[in-house]
């Protein structure tokens, strides 16, 4: 009777992507990186944080300035990484952009740069 329930919440979860993260401290994890992230939820292979911080720091031979690699605030990124690829993409095809539309890509550019 156990065994049949866990396998039925098995089954009925098995698309779930879902992790939680309360806080993240990096001092300078595998890919040298150093940083943090408050209230982290991973969602459908994406990271949404309330507030994520990570760069790298200059070390002569493979970072030669620093880096930051992750950045997140109010869960606003992945929402402007979005626009961005979606305005890059129409000024690659060719489409006319708006004022306000260049004026977006111009700054998002710089933020994702």
């Amino acid at each position: 009777m156990l065994q049949r329930l866990l396998e039925k919440i098995s089954w009925k979860t098995r698309n779930w992507n879902l992790s939680f993260s309360l806080f993240t401290l990096l001092l300078r994890d595998q890919q040298e990186s150093w940083g943090f992230s408050i209230f982290t939820i991973n969602f459908k292979l994406r990271y949404y944080s309330l507030l994520a911080f990570e760069f790298r720091l200059p070390n002569k031979t493979t970072i030669q300035e620093l880096s930051v690699d992750w950045w997140d605030f109010l869960w606003i990124r992945n929402y402007l990484w979005k626009v961005y690829d979606d305005l890059s993409e129409r000024k690659l095809w060719g489409y006319e952009l708006g004022y306000w539309d260049s004026i977006k890509l111009i700054t998002l550019g710089r933020i994702f740069k």
